[in-house]
């Protein structure tokens, strides 16, 4: 799963994208080594059946973040589903 940013204190959080991933289109975030649990759809902003929950700061540093960057965003998601490389957005 490559990155698609660093957008908070280097690496403390990263959202990714999946190439072979189901829709809807939405990002991973990776917070202390744990991408599995959560993921954000890029156009409604709601959470997908986390297994844990963010911080309440972070939840609303992240939706904000996806939120700017909704169209970039949706854009790398369609490349990765062609199978063309994503770009760093942010």
């Amino acid at each position: 799963m490559p990155p698609v940013s660093h957008p908070f204190k280097r690496g403390a959080l990263v959202i990714l994208m999946n190439y072979n991933d189901h829709a809807p289109p939405h990002v991973h975030v990776k917070y202390q080594t744990d991408v599995r649990n959560y993921r954000i759809e890029i156009e409604t902003l709601l959470w997908m059946r986390p297994g844990k929950e963010l911080p309440p700061a972070l939840r609303k540093l992240v939706e904000a973040w996806v939120a700017v960057h909704k169209d970039e965003l949706l854009d790398e998601w369609q490349k990765a589903r062609r199978g063309e490389q994503v770009m760093i957005v942010g």
